[in-house]
């Protein structure tokens, strides 16, 4: 009798209130740590599988922010009805992947954030909010990460996005990292290296490359590209400055790569 109690409450549960019982329940899309700016329309809030919007500046900007990674990120229509596709290729594991994206123009105080299955491969992104900001593709930086065993540990490993209005991703052969620096900097140096099974760099492709541009201010986003990765797996890069202020500073992330890509 008992047995069929539980039973009848648990399947009265799953009808009353299923969303209780989805993975995506639990996982809350909007930052806490980000300040709503409740007085506009337009504010930071959740629009339904997505949190976005304006928020408050609370801080000063960090030294050296990785604020984009994709694989392809063509120009768009704010005029257009139709949505912007991102897709991906599923990295190892079934983890949720958290997609942020968040303007990198000066005083674009803009986020969006959504948390999809890593499996789903694709997330459609209105354009409603981008259009009434007027928030073009160069306003923009994307990255996508989700937690995959690197090594013992787990680690946030970025995964590269491709961004289209049409939903025709295209595969470029390389990747393109946007960084944004708080401060003026004098230079930048990349190191880029193959990760072994133990989750340590093992095969060097860049050590210590200067990227060479001449001139970084600061809140200006930089392009770095990646390329010669020549096998699939987990990478790990690691971005160095110089500041005109003197110091340096150092900012590193693993990303993954499903594809030999052989340039």
């Amino acid at each position: 009798m008992k047995h069929r109690l539980f039973v009848f409450v648990a399947s009265l549960l799953l009808h009353l209130c299923p969303m209780l019982f989805s993975p995506l329940a639990a996982q809350d899309n909007c930052d806490p740590s980000l300040l709503k700016n409740t007085a506009s329309p337009l504010g930071y809030k959740d629009r339904g599988g997505r949190c976005e919007g304006l928020y408050v500046n609370q801080v000063g900007a960090t030294t050296l922010l990785v604020v984009s990674l994709t694989e392809s990120f063509e120009p768009y229509n704010l005029h257009s009805d139709s949505a912007l596709q991102i897709t991906w290729e599923p990295p190892p594991g079934k983890g949720m992947l958290r997609i942020r994206a968040q303007g990198v123009r000066r005083r674009l105080y803009y986020r969006m954030d959504t948390y999809q299955p890593s499996l789903k491969k694709s997330f459609a992104w209105p354009l409603a909010i981008l259009s009434s900001l007027d928030i073009l593709r160069g306003d923009l930086g994307v990255v996508g990460t989700v937690p995959v065993a690197v090594g013992p540990t787990l680690q946030d490993v970025y995964i590269p996005l491709r961004i289209s209005q049409n939903g025709e991703s295209r595969h470029t052969g390389s990747y393109s990292c946007v960084l944004l620096p708080g401060v003026e900097l004098t230079e930048v140096y990349i190191s880029l290296s193959k990760t072994g099974p133990d989750g340590r760099p093992a095969k060097v492709i860049k050590d210590g490359e200067k990227l060479g541009y001449g001139y970084y201010p600061s809140e200006r986003s930089i392009e770095i590209p990646v390329s010669g990765l020549t096998e699939a797996g987990i990478y790990y890069m690691e971005i160095g400055a110089t500041l005109k202020n003197g110091g340096t500073a150092t900012v590193a992330y693993w990303f993954y790569n499903a594809d030999k890509q052989g340039n």
